[in-house]
């Protein structure tokens, strides 16, 4: 459920009522049954009509670290051997072959998969009033040869800052596009709450969700989502806001009222949002031969390809092929903590034994490699190189605002916390029975 606010001035309610007529001249019409024969449209012309209409649908992706431009496009869900053919071999679509990791991308694409158009902006100036960004845009052209162009252009964007409060009844970005939430803004949304929500077990049908963010728009026309402000979650009586602050770092972070970080040192999750498939234990009946066996992690169900992050920086100790794992990166993360991805598709790209990884950087894609019926992610958590239960492990948390700090971040966000406020008031406002 989406919320919708409107105010109107009181001179046009006014004009509204005006134009009502009268309780006797309703009395004293006549009523009276009008019969109109109407031809319903044939089936046949109906399907034609939805063939031959051109859906397009809009994803926003952030580059991930090692991802090549055909990576990029299957997870865009981009199905179109011309405009990939093109993008990596023109000259004029260099820029797209190497596109480095967090560079924010949008893409226009058809029912069919086909590519309408596809947008890399700049990083720019988005901490200033009005924020700045180049866009190369690869779009179709019939005046080419190829049936493609390539077009870069600066452009000013003014920030607005939205609101908007829904309801889940199926799944969170069901319920996100349902409120006109951008898909950019509902990553953030997770990324900002899964420390505090796991969202592969805990979300619950009826969960409300709150979120103020900015919106960046160009000669009036909406481009793209920017920053989350604050987000406010009630699940399952369960109520956690989380505010955005300059903390002094590059990108931020998120907090709660109290001052307490909401960036944690561990992911709960290699994957975002995922169903569980299996869960931890001491034995199950192994799915391939049959016999009891002790399955030392969880199971992560997901499509093929899907990105694997590791859940923490650390060291990568092992990046190849195991026997019954398949593809699979071991990552030493401090003395005590180790974490293993298995069954992927693929390895990143230059993942190697030694190498220096961050929190959230890519390990690989989901797959099947190795002993696995289907696609799925294997994950594996070890403390002090003793197999624990990964969704219910004690993990280290983040160090909170310094107290130098609270003062400022009290400060903003206060009007934060009166905006959510607000939102949850009109939710419940429109909710009353009438």
């Amino acid at each position: 459920m989406a919320a919708v606010l409107s105010l109107l001035p009181l001179s046009a309610a006014i004009a509204a009522l005006a134009a009502v007529p009268a309780a006797l001249e309703l009395d004293q019409s006549q009523m009276r049954p009008v019969l109109h024969s109407v031809a319903a449209p044939s089936i046949t012309d109906q399907v034609d009509e939805l063939v031959a209409r051109d859906d397009f649908h809009l994803r926003e992706v952030r580059v991930q670290r090692g991802e090549t431009l055909a990576a990029l496009f299957t997870r865009l869900g981009i199905v179109d051997a011309a405009a990939l053919r093109f993008a990596q071999t023109d000259t004029a679509a260099r820029l797209l072959v190497r596109l480095p990791p967090g560079r924010f991308v949008q893409s226009s694409i058809a029912s069919d998969g086909r590519l309408q158009w596809l947008k890399v902006h700049s990083a720019g100036d988005l901490d200033g009033a009005l924020a700045t960004t180049r866009i190369t845009t690869l779009d179709r052209s019939i005046g080419t040869e190829s049936g493609f162009r390539v077009v870069d252009a600066d452009i000013a964007l003014e920030r607005r800052v939205e609101l908007k409060t829904g309801e889940v009844r199926v799944s969170l970005f069901g319920a996100t596009d349902e409120a006109d939430v951008p898909e950019a803004i509902a990553h953030q949304m997770i990324d900002a709450l899964e420390g505090e929500i796991d969202f592969h077990r805990d979300l619950r049908r009826g969960a409300r969700f709150r979120v103020i963010y900015e919106a960046l728009y160009s000669s009036g026309e909406y481009l793209r989502a920017g920053r989350l402000l604050a987000v406010e979650l009630e699940n399952g009586g369960k109520r956690v806001a989380a505010y955005w602050f300059a903390n002094g770092s590059k990108h931020g972070g998120f907090y709660g009222a109290d001052g307490r970080s909401f960036k944690q040192a561990f992911l709960r999750s290699p994957l975002e949002y995922t169903r569980v498939s299996s869960g931890f234990s001491a034995s199950r009946t192994h799915p391939i031969f049959g016999y009891d066996a002790a399955h030392r992690g969880v199971d992560y169900a997901a499509a093929a390809g899907t990105n694997v992050r590791s859940i923490a920086e650390g060291v990568v100790e092992f990046a190849g092929w195991q026997r019954g794992y398949g593809n699979v990166v071991e990552v030493r993360h401090d003395g005590k903590h180790v974490t293993l991805y298995a069954h992927l598709e693929s390895i990143t790209a230059g993942l190697r034994q030694g190498m220096r990884i961050g929190q959230g950087d890519s390990v690989g894609n989901v797959g099947m490699t190795g002993w696995a019926t289907g696609p799925h992610l294997h994950f594996e958590l070890k403390v002090h190189d003793l197999h624990v239960n990964p969704l219910t492990a004690e993990l280290p948390a983040a160090q909170p605002l310094a107290v130098a700090q609270l003062a400022s971040f009290a400060l903003a966000a206060a009007p934060l916390r009166a905006q959510l406020a607000l939102l949850e008031r009109v939710s419940i406002a429109l909710d009353r029975p009438r």
